[in-house]
């Protein structure tokens, strides 16, 4: 889905000298669905082989299950809390307002591409995959009446499914 006119974006010519900015315009330039599927599926692997990877050293002694998907999430982005801050927080839900640079953002406002659809099928999938290596009742989920540019922040959470 295009953009509306109010809506195009005028990136600063340093945006474009970042590469993961670059690698991913290149990735969602000429996008189609079945090019989606084929870097989701990508991205999932990379995402499951870096936590196995990482899995000895990430230090996730929480007792609380989400409490331990927000870090692993934070950590696996290399954000901070404050850039993601937690805006509500019970037993089996945490929803957080993700603020951080986000490559495919600027690449999808670059490209006129509607991030509501972009990061359902390529982002969502491959964080959600991730939290179920940590605990596989954990689910990652988005609000996308929430999400850049067409709000401040892109409105996440991870919550515990009932067995």
């Amino acid at each position: 889905m295009l953009l509306s006119d109010d809506e195009k974006y005028m990136p600063g010519p340093a945006l474009f000298y970042r590469k993961d900015v670059r690698d991913e315009i290149k990735k969602l330039r000429d996008i189609t669905p079945e090019k989606l599927i084929r870097l989701r599926d990508e991205l999932t692997a990379k995402r499951i082989s870096w936590y196995q990877k990482m899995e000895p050293e990430l230090r996730l002694d929480s007792l609380d299950p989400v409490e331990n998907g927000y870090r692993l999430l934070l950590r696996k982005l290399g954000i901070n809390p404050e850039e993601a801050p937690v805006v509500l927080k019970t037993s089996d839900k945490i929803v957080f307002h993700s603020q951080n640079f986000c490559p495919t953002l600027e690449a999808c406002r670059i490209l006129d591409l509607d991030t509501r659809m972009i990061c359902k099928q390529l982002n969502e999938g491959p964080t959600d995959a991730l939290m179920k290596q940590l605990n596989p009742r954990l689910e990652f989920s988005r609000n996308y009446e929430k999400l850049r540019p067409y709000c401040e922040y892109c409105e996440e959470m991870i919550m515990v499914r009932e067995e």
